[in-house]
């Protein structure tokens, strides 16, 4: 079942009913290695409407944040750095140094994410144009960021060499993990797996409750801790971990 993580971050942080709105959006061009801004933006039709939006972006991927859920996306991550950082400590004062590795691995990519507070609305401008309810109104400060359509799929997690992957039309998602071997203590039986819009779902990937599911360009296959793995105080740590890759700035 696809989920939307929100960290209890409500869909209208920001977006505001108000009638009388007035926005701010600083719009990031990778392409450009810059931004732009777009000023007086009523609602989201205005927004994506925009020269500095409109055909310069591949709409599944775009994402819009707040100022105030960036923070607290932020703060989030520090805490499971932190968490990531004591799970290694717990295994290791176990002699347990294959799975110590394993939380320092995680904690590295963990480190190295770029997240932001992410708002889970449609921006693509045919489905604000055909369901009026998605056109949000939108007052005080954004950042938008775009993208060109990927040519990847990112691999993160308990797998060796992870990171971005070729994307290969129609290919299973169990394919991607060929070629990396597990990290200690890893989840054998399914992977997560985050699409582009942010929305997520478990894939069984086991000889024995395989599925087939394919992955869209730019999503990502995060393969977590087994719950066996886990000490018990650290049972919500792949939740947290995931809810952050849903935050994830994109590439």
């Amino acid at each position: 079942m696809k989920k939307r993580l929100l960290l209890g971050v409500s869909l209208s942080v920001g977006l505001a009913a108000s009638a009388f709105a007035e926005s701010h959006v600083t719009v990031y061009l990778p392409e450009q290695a810059g931004s732009v801004t777009v000023d007086g933006a009523r609602n989201l039709s205005e927004l994506v409407m925009n020269p500095a939006l409109f055909n310069r972006t591949w709409w599944p991927g775009t994402v819009i944040a707040t100022p105030q859920a960036t923070v607290q996306q932020q703060a989030v991550k520090q805490a499971v750095l932190a968490s990531l950082s004591a799970l290694a400590a717990a295994f290791r004062q176990d002699d347990d140094g294959d799975l110590a590795a394993a939380a320092d691995n995680l904690h590295q990519q963990v480190s190295q994410l770029t997240v932001t507070g992410r708002q889970f609305v449609p921006l693509d401008p045919d489905n604000i144009r055909i369901y009026p309810e998605h056109n949000r109104r939108l007052d005080g400060e954004y950042s938008v960021y775009t993208l060109q359509r990927p040519a990847t799929v990112r691999l993160f997690g308990l797998r060796e060499n992870s990171g971005p992957q070729p994307f290969v039309p129609g290919q299973d998602v169990k394919t991607y993990l060929d070629n990396h071997a597990p990290l200690a203590g890893y989840d054998k039986n399914q992977v997560w797996l985050i699409q582009p819009d942010g929305t997520t779902r478990q894939v069984p990937v086991a000889y024995w409750n395989h599925r087939h599911a394919e992955a869209a360009p730019g999503s990502t296959l995060f393969v977590g801790f087994s719950a066996h793995a886990l000490p018990s105080a650290y049972r919500d740590l792949n939740l947290r971990i995931l809810a952050l890759l849903t935050n994830r700035v994109p590439d």
